[in-house]
């Protein structure tokens, strides 16, 4: 997608806010796109039960036009455009009778590089984890909707510290994923409860103090976390 489709884009969201009834535009054609110089076979009609199933997706796509991660990650237009053919699944009506839509922040739909904002973007931000981390790894932040923005993503993915390296990132998955429900374990995201993931984000940037933490195996790391995080372990 080009900036004046980016724009366009942009504009539709907004105007969905007040007008939920308002024609999406057509944006596959220039001045608003142009071909990705890659042929990439992509199903504009492919629904998606989760996050880690819309990443698993693109991951087979990219490979299959023989596309390296560090190729795609720059190519804001292309994850704007993925977010613009599959804006249903991102913005579901939630009124059939007006219908209303759930619309969140521009970030969600119109990819940016900044740091701030890249791991919002609802295409981009799951793609980046499980290419990264691979399946069994990501799954403790790609467990939810395509639509929803898990505490997960937003303690961990928006800390680059945290989220690149792999060893911290498979201790947390030790820790909170329950693997036969596929879903976090019961209190994980409370703010309250001992051990929770805020607080593994804070006992992480005090080892950072005192250990060589980016060097450590995830055994390591969880051996060494308080007697709070015990009960997590099982």
């Amino acid at each position: 997608m080009l900036p004046e489709g980016e724009q366009k884009f942009r504009e539709y969201i907004h105007n969905l806010k007040t007008n939920p009834l308002c024609q999406c535009p057509d944006l596959n054609r220039e001045p608003f796109s142009k071909e990705f110089s890659s042929v990439i076979s992509i199903d504009e009609t492919r629904k998606f039960n989760s996050k880690q199933e819309l990443a698993e997706y693109l991951q087979n796509c990219f490979t299959g036009a023989d596309l390296k991660r560090e190729g795609v990650l720059p190519q804001n237009g292309m994850w704007t455009w993925l977010a613009y053919i599959w804006f249903d699944q991102f913005a579901p009506i939630t009124n059939p009778a007006t219908p209303e839509r759930d619309i969140k922040e521009d970030a969600k739909y119109i990819c940016s590089s900044h740091y701030r904002d890249y791991y919002r973007h609802l295409v981009s931000g799951p793609y980046i984890i499980y290419s990264l981390h691979g399946a069994d790894n990501s799954n403790i932040f790609l467990y939810s909707r395509v639509n929803e923005h898990n505490d997960f993503i937003e303690q961990f993915a928006s800390r680059q510290f945290i989220i690149s390296h792999k060893n911290i990132v498979e201790a947390i998955r030790r820790l909170y994923f329950d693997c036969q429900s596929g879903q976090p374990k019961r209190g994980a995201q409370s703010r309250t409860r001992r051990g929770n993931i805020r607080r593994f984000v804070s006992v992480i940037q005090q080892f950072e103090l005192t250990y060589d933490i980016y060097t450590m195996s995830a055994d390591g790391i969880l051996n060494l976390l308080p007697p709070e995080f015990n009960g997590w372990k099982t």
